[in-house]
This record gives C-alpha cells, sequence and structure tokens, in this order.
C-alpha cells in the first residue's frame, strides 16, 4: 500500500512539472497607467493575434499568469493604452515589465533573455528611424538645395548604418528567436531586409541556428516554408530568365487599374514596343529614372514606344500625388497591394526596380534595361 502511495504521488509531481513548463509569469508596472487595462496579445506564426487582459492597480502594476502554447517559447505583445511592448516568453520564466510613457526606450524587461533581445533590436530599428524622421522633417522645412543634398547625403549614410547593425544583430543572435524577429523589422517604405535576393542567406543561417535551439517552434518551421518557397521561386525565375536568353517569351497579360480606377490593359498596347517598369516611391532613385525615362519615352513614343509602369505601393493618394507631380506621361497603373499583387507574382518580380522589354510581337526580348542599354535595345527594335 505505501508503495502505491509512492507510485501515485511520483506520477503527480510528474504531472505538476509537466503542466508548470507550460506557463510562465508576468509582472510589472506601468508608469502613469493607474487602473487601465493591460492586454497581452499572443502572435501566432501566422500573424493571427488572441489578446488576454488584466487591470492595474492604484500604481499601475499587474501580474499576468503566462499559459505557453505547446509549452514553446512564444511572441507577445503587452499592451497598455499607447505603450506597445514586444516579448519572447519561454516556459518557467519569471519576466518583470516597467514601463514609462512617451520614451523610445521606455521601458525594462528582466528575467527572460530573448525578450532581452528584442528590445535591444526595437531599439536599433525605433532610434534609427527617429533620426530618419528627423532628417526628412529638416529637408522638408528647408528650400535650399545645397541643404537638402546635404540632408540627401546624411540620410543615405543614417539608412545603412542602421541596416548594418541590424544584419550585425541578426548574425550575433542567430540561434535567438529574436532573429526571426529582427528579421521581419522594416524602416518606413523597406520592401526587403537588406539586399533582395541576397538576403536568403541570413535567412537561411537564422534557420539553421534556431533549429538547433528551437527545433519544435512553429516561427521555426514557418521562417522554414517562407524559405522553401523562396527556393520554389527563384527555380521558376532561373527558368523563366533561361526561357528570355533561349529567345523571345511571351508576355504575361495585365489589367491593372490607373489613378482613375480605370483598367488598363497591357495587350491592349500590343503592337507597340512596351516597357514593363515594375518601381516604387521608396527607392531613393526613383524620381532620376522616371527623370531619365522620360527623355528616352519622348524620343521614342510616337515612333511605337510605350511605358507600362507598375507602382508596387500600397498608398493610393501618395502614389497618385507623386505621379501628378511628376507629371509622368506614360500609363501608371497600381493595384495598391504592394509585394501581394499578382502582377509582382506573375512576372516573379523579387525586387524592385525591374523591368520587361516587350516587342511588336509580344514577346519579352531584354529584361531590366535601363538608360544607355534601354537606348539601345530600343534603337534594335523601332527603325
Amino acid at each position: 500500500m505505501k508503495k502505491e502511495r509512492l507510485i501515485i504521488l511520483a506520477a503527480a509531481m510528474v504531472g505538476f512539472c509537466a503542466c508548470s513548463t507550460d506557463s510562465a509569469t508576468l509582472s510589472g508596472e506601468f508608469a502613469a497607467c493607474a487602473d487601465k487595462n493591460v492586454y497581452l496579445e499572443y502572435v501566432a506564426a501566422d500573424g493571427s493575434i488572441s489578446a488576454d487582459s488584466v487591470r492595474t492597480n492604484a500604481n499601475g502594476r499587474f501580474d499576468i499568469k503566462v499559459a505557453l502554447p505547446n509549452g514553446e517559447a512564444t511572441l507577445y505583445n503587452l499592451r497598455c493604452e499607447e505603450r506597445n511592448i514586444p516579448l519572447i516568453i519561454a516556459a518557467g520564466e519569471r519576466v518583470t515589465v516597467n514601463s514609462v510613457p512617451g520614451l523610445i526606450d521606455g521601458y525594462t524587461v528582466s528575467g527572460s533573455a530573448e525578450s532581452a533581445l528584442v528590445k535591444e533590436i526595437k531599439n536599433i530599428m525605433g532610434f534609427g528611424s527617429a533620426k530618419l524622421d528627423s532628417l526628412v522633417t529638416v529637408y522638408n522645412e528647408t528650400s535650399s538645395k545645397a541643404l537638402q543634398e546635404r540632408i540627401n547625403k546624411d540620410y543615405a549614410k543614417e539608412y545603412y548604418a542602421i541596416k548594418r547593425k541590424q544584419i550585425e544583430f541578426i548574425v550575433t543572435h542567430s540561434g535567438s528567436l529574436a532573429a526571426i524577429y529582427a528579421l521581419n523589422q522594416r524602416l518606413p517604405n523597406d520592401s526587403v531586409l537588406f539586399n533582395g535576393d541576397n538576403d536568403i542567406v541570413y535567412y537561411r543561417q537564422v534557420a539553421d541556428e534556431v533549429a538547433k535551439n528551437y527545433p519544435n517552434s512553429p516561427y521555426l518551421k514557418t521562417l522554414q516554408q517562407a524559405i522553401e518557397q523562396y527556393d520554389q521561386q527563384m527555380e521558376v525565375v532561373r527558368m523563366f530568365n533561361s526561357a528570355i536568353e533561349a529567345g523571345p517569351a511571351p508576355f504575361p497579360e495585365l489589367n491593372l487599374p490607373d489613378m482613375f480606377g480605370k483598367k488598363q490593359s497591357l495587350v491592349a498596347n500590343l503592337g507597340k514596343v512596351i516597357l514593363v517598369d515594375f518601381w516604387t516611391m521608396g527607392d531613393q532613385e526613383a524620381n532620376f529614372r522616371n527623370a531619365e525615362l522620360k527623355e528616352i519615352y519622348e524620343q521614342y513614343k510616337d515612333r511605337g514606344f510605350e511605358i507600362y509602369q507598375i507602382s508596387v505601393d500600397s498608398s493610393k493618394p501618395a502614389w497618385i500625388e507623386l505621379v501628378q507631380k511628376q507629371k509622368l506621361p506614360w500609363i501608371s497603373v497600381c493595384d495598391f497591394m504592394g509585394a501581394q499583387s499578382p502582377a509582382v507574382q506573375l512576372y516573379n518580380v523579387q525586387n524592385v526596380p525591374q523591368n520587361f522589354l516587350v516587342d511588336q510581337e509580344g514577346n519579352i526580348v531584354a529584361r531590366n534595361a535601363y538608360g544607355a542599354n534601354l537606348r539601345k535595345e530600343l534603337s534594335k527594335l523601332i527603325k
């Protein structure tokens, strides 16, 4: 009987330990946030969010018992009013967060190594964005061309400094879930991590290292799936490029809305030489490229040349304002779906700018032809 009781007690202890490894505790204080709701948002690997909430006391303090899905380290957003604190909480941790309002670096976190790393990359991107915003403000407030030119150089220098810090963080902490978080952080108007197609090396490094520390993490599985999808897309691009190199390839049809909402068909321009040009307002060289394109367009437009320019941006007012300000004379279209645009996927556009030159028979005969190269191609096609 005594032996049986010992076995039952041991089983109960095992059950208790297993249960406790699926949870953590989170406590702390939101200064100037007395008697307010604190929300703990669970961010799933697919991006979906569910939330729980507690009420702060008169001093802004709170305590939350965190139930971790499947016992795995999990990304959360801790919110009270306008303050939003990202955390990665692991089983058994006792995490403490203290926050003050109005500051980029306005909180401390202890008891969670991953959350401390998240704070580090958050500061890199947050302080960096603030510096860039201040430069933009000064640029917009001055009419001095010399000052604007200097600010442009300062902006570029600061931008690349931030990006280098981000990459350095990812490489240094590649075995952490915080590195996955860092892979997804972007500066304003950024669509890629750093260098487009070449960024895949960082994604692979993080996936390989995280697999050693968090082999069952759903965030790892999502990252691995993204890499696999990238590899598949690159194979399609390789085949697409090979087809172009082997000879002319038929162009895929597009039918996208212009600034007035009217659908513009690409095939309607068949019989002309067409430049299908993908671009974004976030490209610092976009104004220069459009100015150069205007000169080429003016030279060839009456000889059977058309430009079908596709913006991969998502802000309709900003896009319309820029098209009107630059007085772009060709067909300008945008569906405001960004990287998710069917046009982007149909043409396998991995980064912008990117263009495709279509001959009078509707075959793609060149890719990424700019400046002198574009003039050379047009001189061969338009006699």
